[in-house]
């Protein structure tokens, strides 16, 4: 089994259709199919179940006012994943409640440590609107050409099953750990990791470098901006019929460890909220069978009261 890139999903457009026409059953359908999930990542950032519903409620109340604005370029789950960690930053900031880290926590390394607050990191205005308006622009036009360049440099790996080099990439520039702690998390020579890590780098920065109009063939990146597009994009996100397979235990092997490794090493916040939310959904499914069985094996002497 493996994963292929594909276009934005049909299903996804379909519903976002039927929602603009006012399609009320379409609105909580959408509703029943993400609520669990996204409360399950805000409880994971807040210590109050209250205020992890509130942002929940937030999530869909901003979803439903920009649905006219929306275009398919993503999935509707990365959307709303988008605007529900907004919606944290926002309630961090309002509370001044210090450091706030959306990106895997599971791993604090003295590098990440001494890094400052991203909060803190506020930019001061330029007296040039039309600049900041010019930068703004081809900073987006980055973001997009990087997201399309990662997306392709994710899917290759997938496909070709080079799974331990994904592992690699991804605590790379997803998790943003140094290559010491790669080498120690993954068992594998430093000098290896460094090659990968260096073939990776040429790999997405030929890739972004196609997909650049010729205008802009000097196109370059931060890593902070690589990691910054990878998560918001959920770059190398399994898809969530994955993760149900690997609750079913049937996955292949190699790929059974990769899920593991995305849930449990790197720690993906979304994925595990995701797959606490399948685990509940077939707990409620036995559930469900057990007292239908219970119903089946005694409504036969009520008859006999």
């Amino acid at each position: 089994m493996h994963e292929r890139m594909t276009d934005p999903n049909q299903t996804d457009q379909t519903m976002l259709d039927a929602i603009r026409r006012g399609d009320g059953q379409a609105w909580s359908r959408l509703i029943d199919e993400y609520q669990g999930r996204l409360l399950r990542f805000a409880l994971a950032r807040v210590s109050q179940h209250a205020d992890a519903e509130d942002i929940v409620q937030e999530t869909f109340t901003s979803f439903v006012k920009a649905i006219h604005k929306l275009k398919v370029k993503v999935s509707i789950e990365t959307y709303l994943f988008g605007i529900l960690r907004n919606e944290i930053v926002n309630r961090f900031r309002d509370r001044a409640a210090g450091t706030v880290c959306l990106i895997q926590d599971v791993y604090r390394t003295e590098a990440d440590a001494a890094e400052p607050n991203p909060l803190d990191q506020v930019a001061a205005c330029d007296p040039s609107a039309s600049w900041c308006l010019c930068r703004d622009e081809q900073q987006q036009a980055q973001r997009e050409i990087l997201a399309q360049a990662l997306q392709q440099f994710v899917a290759d790996f997938k496909e070709t099953k080079k799974l331990r080099d994904l592992k690699v990439a991804e605590m790379l520039f997803y998790c943003k750990l140094p290559n010491r702690d790669v080498v120690r998390l993954l068992a594998m020579d430093d000098g290896l990791v460094r090659v990968i890590k260096h073939r990776c780098l040429k790999r997405i920065r030929d890739y972004c470098l196609k997909l650049c109009p010729p205008a802009d063939a000097s196109f370059c990146c931060s890593e902070d901006l690589l990691t910054e597009t990878w998560e918001s994009h959920r770059i190398s996100c399994p898809k969530r019929s994955t993760l149900g397979a690997f609750l079913l235990e049937t996955l292949e092997a190699e790929w059974f460890d990769y899920v593991d490794f995305h849930l449990a090493t790197v720690g993906c916040r979304f994925c595990r909220a995701s797959f606490k939310d399948l685990q509940e959904q077939q707990n409620n499914h036995q559930q469900e069978g057990f007292r239908q069985r219970i119903m089946t094996s005694t409504v036969g002497f009520l008859s006999q009261m």
